[in-house]
């Protein structure tokens, strides 16, 4: 398949090979507006050198990332099982160390929180075939999990149920919050009122929406820790970004940062 413009990575089906010199003209031409590949300021591709990973757009909220893989370039790197539904991706280091704040990584770990596509490309004797659309379901210190469509069981009951989380003293507390499976099932059990200021979204703008908030911040544990539904709190928007906002100015925990919260509101009314 012949790409005219980044456009025309959302089109393309799973098994569509791609010349590894068609797939560098488009990322390295993609920027250039007097370029045949220019698709606008959104669909500019960015790269940090020799590292596999693109992105579609601007970071932190891309269109897409794209993930380019060669068999054997990492020792963590290939399909976790028989049917090709997950892919083990290693986080790039320079000269042998990790960092998650550089943007070949920092697409991937805030791909749970803006849910863009992952495009996976491995190579063949072609040049590049694609895999297929996928998103993250597992982040660990060396390297992530890439998993084909949605990683939620609604089959699972929640009350007899622990999702391990832990072991990643990296991640920050906004990835504890990116659990979707337990989210997902915390929403299905509790009415989607907001823990600070029990307001209903639904019934005050007519729209169902609420957020999770993990109270103990992921990257306080040193060891594997069953994450259960009493470890969240459902919040609305305003709510959920002044406990951020208060986390980063206060050393204290959830409880204390929300009757804080609670106190202003009751003085407000």
């Amino acid at each position: 398949m012949k790409l005219e413009s980044a456009p025309d990575l959302f089109r393309i089906s799973k098994g569509d090979r791609i010349t590894k010199r068609d797939l560098y003209d488009l990322i390295q031409f993609s920027k250039v507006r007097s370029s045949s590949f220019w698709a606008g300021e959104e669909f500019s591709i960015g790269n940090t050198p020799q590292q596999g990973i693109n992105w579609v757009g601007s970071v932190p909220q891309v269109k897409a990332v794209i993930v380019k893989t060669r068999n054997g370039s990492y020792a963590d790197d290939g399909w976790s099982d028989t049917k090709k539904t997950a892919y083990q991706y290693s986080f790039k280091a320079s000269k042998g160390v990790i960092s998650y704040k550089d943007k070949a990584n920092a697409v991937l770990i805030n791909q749970p929180q803006y849910l863009y596509p992952v495009f996976l490309f491995t190579e063949c004797k072609d040049g590049w075939e694609f895999e297929g659309s996928f998103s993250v379901s597992e982040i660990e210190e060396k390297y992530l999990v890439l998993k084909r469509g949605e990683n939620i069981s609604n089959a699972v009951d929640f009350d007899e149920s622990e999702y391990q989380e832990g072991e990643r003293k990296y991640v920050t507390h906004l990835l504890a919050e990116r659990s979707r499976s337990v989210v997902s099932m915390l929403k299905e059990l509790n009415d989607w009122k907001c823990d600070v200021c029990q307001k209903n979204f639904e019934k005050e703008y007519g729209v169902k929406y609420i957020e999770a908030h993990h109270k103990i911040p992921i990257s306080s544990f040193s060891s594997k820790h069953p994450v259960k539904s009493s470890d969240f709190a459902l919040l609305c928007p305003n709510c959920h970004k002044a406990i951020h906002i208060y986390m980063k100015k206060l050393d204290t925990d959830y409880e204390q940062i929300a009757t804080i919260l609670k106190s202003q509101l009751a003085l407000e009314e």
